[in-house]
């Protein structure tokens, strides 16, 4: 009788290699197959590099039409000043505001202002949001210069003044008493209000018949206000719409890259196989390759779509036209979005190739011949 049985040994231990074995295989493995590994590469490259090239398009395409309405803007607001006042030199103006200035018309206007006013030539009250009362404070951003003195009063505010500047919807009106008073103790009773219709000029006329009310703001129709947001409209679907492809473009080149360069070493899978392999060592060693090959993909394809199309506006443009325009914070966003993209999809990508491959018996991963 023999002393050997008929059931199968089970394997009694099995050694799992560590991740950092597994590391240093995959790296050596990348730098025998450099010409292949960067052939994989470049499929991840040229997919990220196209969806951060229209990213940075679309962004700078933005910042460039808002530096230029801006710019228009600024410059029509200087000129309506200058036909109200003349010039700024030797002039005193007022400036009321209830807290620092973001929007880039009015700071941009301050700014201009102060360039062309002589020192100390403006005086600037800060008030509460609620009330015409002074804020103590010595600066406030936006402000800073030689050109601007700041008071604690109405009155030394607009004493001497040739216009007072209202640059905040949110500050209250003066009532009758109190903005006869203004009005009489300037040297040209000129108001220069950012908002439109704050106030009437024929009823200000009527405490100073010298007084003139001009609104720096432009107020639009309704039938300018429905183009505008059609317009907004239609420029947010196309956004959408180009990122939608754009993508689409990346996971498909993403895709096959990895798709490829799993498949292709079918025969290489059999071979460890037969040496002792795991199947869940095989898969490892494609993740942690995917994600080598992935991450430098997608630093380089993010490097390139943005560098391309940054230089090919610079010369249209101009470097300091782009430089001021360029929103560089959404690019930064970005180019973070694209590498993650970029790693994120090409793992993903080598996932089910390599747990088919994995699962193959040696025999059959031999005979493949891809």
């Amino acid at each position: 009788m023999s002393n050997i049985s008929d059931k199968p040994r089970a394997v009694e231990e099995q050694v799992i290699l560590p991740w950092p074995v597994a590391i240093r295989i995959t790296l050596r493995g990348l730098k025998i197959r450099l010409g292949r590994s960067l052939i994989t590469m470049s499929g991840v490259v040229l997919g990220i590099a196209f969806l951060m090239s229209v990213l940075t398009g679309e962004a700078l395409r933005s910042g460039l039409e808002h530096e230029t309405r801006t710019k228009t803007e600024v410059r029509r607001l200087l000129k309506l000043i200058e036909d109200e006042i003349g010039t700024f030199k030797g002039r005193k103006l007022a400036v009321l505001v209830s807290g620092p200035l973001v929007d880039d018309h009015r700071l941009r206007l301050v700014r201009l202002i102060a360039a062309r006013c002589d020192a100390h030539a403006i005086t600037v009250m800060q008030t509460k949001p609620d009330a015409l009362e002074a804020v103590t404070l010595s600066t406030l951003a936006g402000f800073d210069g030689s050109a601007f003195t700041f008071v604690q009063s109405k009155e030394e505010l607009v004493k001497g003044a040739h216009v007072l500047m209202l640059l905040d919807e949110t500050l209250p009106k003066l009532d009758d008493t109190q903005l006869s008073k203004l009005l009489g103790a300037m040297h040209q009773p000129v108001i220069l209000d950012y908002f439109y219709g704050r106030y009437n000029e024929e009823s200000l006329r009527k405490k100073n018949k010298h007084a003139l009310y001009t609104s720096l703001s432009y107020a639009m129709t309704e039938e300018e206000i429905a183009q505008r947001a059609k317009k907004i409209l239609q420029k947010r679907k196309r956004q959408i719409w180009i990122t939608i492809v754009s993508m689409l473009v990346t996971v498909i080149s993403i895709s096959n890259a990895m798709l490829m360069s799993v498949t292709e070493r079918f025969r290489e899978i059999g071979t460890m196989k037969c040496l002792g392999a795991l199947s869940g060592f095989v898969v490892k060693l494609f993740l942690i390759e995917s994600f080598v090959v992935g991450t430098l993909g997608a630093i380089v394809g993010t490097a390139l779509g943005f560098f391309v199309p940054f230089v090919a506006y610079m010369f249209s443009a101009g470097t300091s036209l782009l430089i001021a325009s360029t929103p560089f914070t959404q690019l930064l966003l970005a180019g973070l979005v694209s590498a993650v993209s970029g790693t994120v999809l090409s793992i993903v990508a080598a996932i089910y190739p390599a747990v088919v491959a994995a699962k193959m018996m040696p025999a059959d991963a031999l005979r493949t011949d891809v």
